[in-house]
């Protein structure tokens, strides 16, 4: 569907690929890992875990790659921004997610180091847990954001955890393009871990009217907001004039605006297989509807849609065209001008 822009989403992040592999209870203890978080690891750790499961499935992944493919899934346009090694699996990360219908500039990152990995390991109910060997992603150069055609873009998206990386001028350099251009901005808070290593430059960007649109979970904002409880946090974002998205897992979503409040359930999903990309999925939609010039209640419920989807499997790639899947009235081809809508 044609958009007012020729892209509608643009993702700037950590170029990984992703290999997940189911583990029985206690598995991930095992292996030497905490459930249900996320470590950065060196190559020889990489290694070890990836010896010690027998089957792994692959796919080009990172936080922001997989919120592009969600967007292109529905039917928009999208792109990602990052970096791979110079080596075989960097050529296979840019031809799959290209496969995946997103325009890829991922720039091979020149001093050797490879492609990176990120070992998702998920045990039964879902619960994924992480271990993230960075290599190559994150230095993403400045040049990759030069070439990204942001002025032609309707949003730029960054991934909070490109703060915790190489990759500073990359982001910066795309901030000043998008807010030159007029293209909305959003950032992903990505993780409370994220949250609390950045929190001064987090705060000064959003605060400072950075960012058109914010995304995190509860956590997440709690955290930025130094707020007590989601209300206070709620109170503290609705002062800015950005639409700040919380996500809550089960509990749904909200949407903040100066304006008040919009609040819409989470998808009814049983079993949940796998949370894997939830988040990135959630925003994949709320994006793909503020493209299309759609208000913050319909944004929230494609986002629902599409998280509910990804979670009712493995991996964070949707198992299904999410816009022949979906109800008609989720993904109309009804467009307005995004500033004016």
């Amino acid at each position: 569907m044609p958009g007012e822009r020729d892209t509608d989403v643009v993702c700037l992040g950590h170029a990984l690929v992703d290999r997940l592999a189911y583990v029985e209870d206690g598995g991930v203890e095992r292996i030497g890992l905490e459930p249900g978080i996320m470590v950065l690891v060196d190559g020889s750790r990489a290694f070890e875990i990836e010896r010690a499961v027998p089957a792994w499935q692959q796919v080009a992944g990172g936080s922001a790659a997989n919120t592009a493919a969600g967007v292109a899934s529905l039917g928009g346009s999208a792109a990602f921004i990052g970096a791979v090694g110079k080596d075989e699996l960097g050529d296979w990360y840019s031809t799959d997610l290209e496969a995946a219908g997103v325009r890829c500039i991922v720039h091979p990152e020149r001093s050797g180091r490879p492609t990176g990995v990120c070992h998702v390991l998920v045990t039964r109910g879902g619960t994924r847990s992480m271990a993230t060997h960075l290599g190559a992603a994150s230095w993403v150069h400045s040049s990759a954001a030069e070439a990204a055609g942001l002025p032609d873009a309707a949003i730029l998206y960054i991934e909070g955890y490109l703060l915790d990386a190489e990759a500073a001028s990359a982001v910066d350099r795309a901030l000043a393009i998008a807010r030159g251009a007029g293209t909305l901005t959003a950032l992903s808070l990505s993780d409370p871990f994220v949250v609390a290593r950045h929190h001064g430059r987090i705060s000064e960007m959003v605060f400072c009217g950075l960012f058109d649109i914010l995304f995190g979970n509860e956590e997440e904002v709690l955290g930025l907001t130094g707020a007590a409880d989601l209300t206070a946090a709620a109170d503290a974002l609705g002062r800015q004039e950005m639409v700040s998205v919380i996500t809550r897992g089960p509990q749904g979503s909200l949407a903040v605006l100066p304006g008040g409040t919009v609040e819409v359930p989470a998808d009814d999903v049983d079993p949940v297989v796998d949370t894997t990309g939830a988040g990135d999925l959630f925003a994949a939609g709320c994006l793909y509807a503020i493209a299309a010039g759609h208000g913050p209640e319909h944004a929230l419920s494609v986002g629902a849609y599409a998280a509910g989807e990804i979670i009712s499997h493995m991996g964070a790639r949707p198992e299904v065209n999410l816009r022949d899947a979906a109800p008609a009235e989720l993904v109309s081809s009804a467009r307005s001008r995004l500033r004016g809508a």
